[in-house]
């Protein structure tokens, strides 16, 4: 869990940063926060500094990935073929890659993520590493059940999701990451960005989280910090049977949901 500062517009050092953690600290999985590479602050700039997947940065991500044997997890502004901009995770592992893109976009307090960035409306793919079934999503996402609850239902033993949230909402994001990891019975970890850029205070305060909700590793508030979490697979499947949230969950309740969402829409 690499809670670190990006230096804003800087995708080199960003990287180099990166791979000080990757090549100094021995890991399966390194998880970096959310528009990492060119820092979350930089506004009008992501139309500037947003990438293709072809990109050099990320090619050096993912070359590192094939180096360590490893799997790097980092936030970057994604620029698509129509020119248009998502907030995205790369997942390189092992040389290959996938990208995940931010569902939901905050347009509130401080935050205007709509003028920059179009919302992914498609598909939920888990990213099978072979040794464990990872979910991503990104900052705001969390605050949608749905999400997680289909990645349960699809395998995944992971959640893992990348932040930049200011200091006054960590204690929104660390129940939340409870919450996630109880009604799913899965791992939460969630890593934050932290420092104070443009005079927004990041909160730092990392979380991984057990399956029932006990909090595994807390990283230090507001400042830089990395921590290191073991997962154990027997411990999930443990909880799972303890508390069999998956098994008892029915597509009626979805049902239910999807037919909530179209009285709402039709009642507006």
């Amino acid at each position: 869990m690499a809670q670190l500062e990006a230096v804003p517009g800087n995708v080199e050092a960003n990287l180099e940063k990166l791979r000080s953690v990757v090549e100094e600290l021995d890991g399966d999985i390194y998880v970096f926060p959310e528009l990492f590479l060119t820092g979350y602050t930089v506004q009008d700039l992501l139309h500037r500094l947003a990438m293709d997947l072809d990109n050099r940065a990320l090619r050096k991500v993912i070359s590192l990935s094939r180096e360590k044997s490893c799997t790097i997890i980092v936030g970057f502004p994604e620029r698509s073929h129509l020119g248009y901009l998502y907030n995205s995770a790369l997942i390189a592992f092992n040389g290959e890659f996938v990208v995940y893109r931010k569902r939901h976009l905050p347009t509130f307090s401080i935050f205007d993520e709509h003028r920059w960035f179009k919302p992914y409306r498609g598909p939920l793919r888990p990213v099978d590493l072979g040794f464990v079934r990872l979910g991503v999503a990104i900052c705001y996402d969390m605050f949608f059940p749905e999400i997680f609850k289909a990645y349960a239902l699809m395998g995944v033993h992971a959640m893992i999701v990348i932040s930049a949230s200011p200091d006054t909402s960590v204690p929104l994001f660390h129940a939340l990451a409870r919450a996630r990891a109880i009604e799913t019975t899965s791992f939460v970890v969630w890593v934050n960005n932290a420092g104070v850029v443009e005079g927004v205070t990041f909160g730092g305060g990392s979380l991984a989280v057990a399956p029932l909700g006990n909090v595994i590793l807390e990283l230090k508030r507001g400042e830089e910090d990395v921590g290191i979490v073991e997962i154990k697979l027997e411990q999930l499947y443990r909880c799972r049977a303890q508390r069999p949230v998956l098994r008892d969950s029915d597509a009626s309740d979805a049902e239910a949901l999807l037919e909530a969402y179209r009285f709402a829409e039709e009642s507006d």
